[in-house]
């Protein structure tokens, strides 16, 4: 499911204004660097107008799979944060597509509704409580399911989403909106928060968070 679910990305960032980022330090990482237990594969993409993507794989030796993928308009565009999780261990299965818009009003989010009201009927997955939740924008979609449904419902999240930026206006102000919420999930913690700060210690896990999960432009 998750192999399919990064084919699905990987074909949508090979449109034109996407350009995918040579290899760095972050693409290939390992938790201890000596036993390899999780393994870390982590890919990034600048869009022309929009932001950045990218996309993380980890695979363990305890036979859990997870990939997340990050869709930040750190260049104003007006579409609403996108933070994508999938979680595959055992016969456990569960995505989680997040929109966050971040305290801005006026986002182009009409096709994300329609993408909600489509799959909304998914069971949803019982998470545990985090201050992030209640900042999540109400079409976001947190489901559980057959590995089919939930590989379409986040193939048609980011194929949609990725559509909306050519129609999707630019406005400076709102990267304020987003640096202050990826302040926020540095300060106050994201689920990915303990196993960053496992990897790359305290500090490193920060500049993970400004540099590849959510990096925003200065102009």
């Amino acid at each position: 499911m998750i192999k399919n679910m990064l084919d699905e990305f990987r074909g949508l960032m090979e449109r034109k204004g996407i350009v995918k980022l040579p290899p760095d330090r972050y693409s290939r990482m390992y938790y201890p660097k000596w036993l390899h237990l999780m393994e870390f594969d982590v890919e990034r993409y600048d869009i022309d107008g929009f932001g950045s993507a990218m996309s993380m794989h980890t695979t363990t030796k305890m036979g859990m799979e997870l990939l997340t993928i990050s869709l930040c308009p750190g260049k104003g565009c007006c579409l609403p944060y996108l933070l994508l999780d999938t979680m595959a261990v055992g016969k456990k299965r569960c995505s989680f597509v997040e929109y966050y818009g971040c305290g801005f009003d006026g986002l182009n989010d009409t096709q994300l509704r329609g993408v909600y009201e489509k799959y909304k009927g998914f069971p949803d997955y019982e998470e545990k409580p985090g201050w992030y939740i209640a900042e999540r924008e109400p079409y976001s979609l947190i489901k559980s399911g057959e590995p089919e449904q939930l590989t379409s419902m986040v193939k048609d999240s980011l194929a949609v989403y990725l559509a909306s930026i050519g129609d999707s206006r630019t406005e400076p102000v709102y990267r304020d909106h987003l640096e202050l919420f990826r302040d926020r999930m540095i300060r106050e913690g994201n689920p990915s928060s303990k196993t960053l700060n496992m990897l790359l210690g305290k500090e490193g896990a920060e500049r993970f968070m400004k540099e590849v999960i959510m990096p925003i432009s200065v102009f």
